[in-house]
């Protein structure tokens, strides 16, 4: 990224900045989230099986943003060969977890239409969560693999702004339709689903059941996931239309940026916001409380 001195576009320490926000609060938000979900051990619901490994796959994405920080503060026309494994494990490291992520968001979006649809005869299938987010990471990783093998990055850049796997029709194509098309209609027609289902409820029409909430927390979630993938697969199909330039360049940047910015939006909608999860929080609380208390009378 650092090393096409000939384009101008947001300074450097804009993206540097916006990357060790997204690292420090990505970092704190998502190791939070694992260590609460290795300890509900009492909670076996499918969709926390989903979350615990969205929450996970987050986690990993962060530990790549060092290094785009360092791509990012490097001088113009820094060399990278000398690290060029590293690197090209990182840029790796980055789709797998990036379309990790959003195959996990498809399932949670599914899951959760099952459940409120069909909770009878969708018990069967919501059983095999576990599987299906093994067959997550089997598939993300094998693509992955293939991108490494064949070579994404530059040899002379680390994070390039333009590279490789966008100049091939073939995963490119992959990505949009796969890793963006697919699960976007999941979680639209899943959520209009759910919608519909909840309006018809005699819960909801007897007030039991926020329809309100339930419809804030859908919107949030679709919105974040077009606010996070969106740009980013839009840029893909572009460097598909036209030739690379300056223009391009700098929108694969920012893009990528908002991309990596779903490590801390993913949190925040899905764990903390859950009534379970802070049911548990509370619980947690009292018990650390009790223990300080019970600790200090010794």
């Amino acid at each position: 990224m650092s090393n096409n001195s000939t384009c101008q576009g947001l300074p450097r320490a804009v993206y540097i900045t916006g990357y060790s926000i997204i690292m420090t609060f990505g970092l704190v938000l998502n190791i939070t989230a694992v260590w609460f979900f290795t300890r509900l051990k009492t909670v076996r619901s499918p969709t926390f099986v989903y979350m615990k490994n969205l929450a996970f796959v987050d986690l990993l994405l962060v530990c790549t943003l060092p290094l785009i920080i360092y791509d990012h503060a490097s001088p113009p026309l820094t060399d990278f060969t000398r690290i060029h494994t590293l690197c090209t494990i990182s840029v790796t490291f980055l789709l797998l977890n990036m379309y990790g992520s959003i195959f996990l968001l498809a399932c949670i979006s599914l899951d959760r239409c099952l459940a409120v649809c069909f909770p009878i005869r969708s018990q069967r299938f919501r059983r095999f969560a576990p599987w299906m987010c093994a067959g997550v990471w089997i598939l993300n990783i094998g693509a992955c693999a293939t991108f490494y093998i064949r070579g994404i990055s530059n040899t002379n850049e680390c994070f390039p702004d333009h590279p490789r796997v966008v100049s091939k029709m073939a995963p490119t194509t992959a990505s949009l339709l796969m890793g963006f098309l697919l699960p976007l209609v999941i979680m639209a027609v899943s959520s209009c689903s759910l919608l519909r289902a909840v309006g018809k409820s005699q819960s909801a029409r007897e007030g039991m059941v926020n329809r309100d909430k339930i419809v804030r927390m859908l919107t949030v979630n679709l919105a974040i996931f077009l606010f996070c993938f969106l740009p980013y697969h839009t840029v893909l199909l572009s460097y598909q239309i036209w030739e690379p330039n300056c223009t391009l360049r700098e929108a694969y940047r920012i893009a990528l940026l908002m991309a990596c910015s779903n490590t801390v939006l993913d949190p925040m909608a899905y764990y903390f916001a859950a009534e379970t999860m802070q049911r548990e929080m509370a619980k947690e609380k009292v018990k650390l409380v009790m223990g300080s208390g019970g600790s200090m009378e010794k």
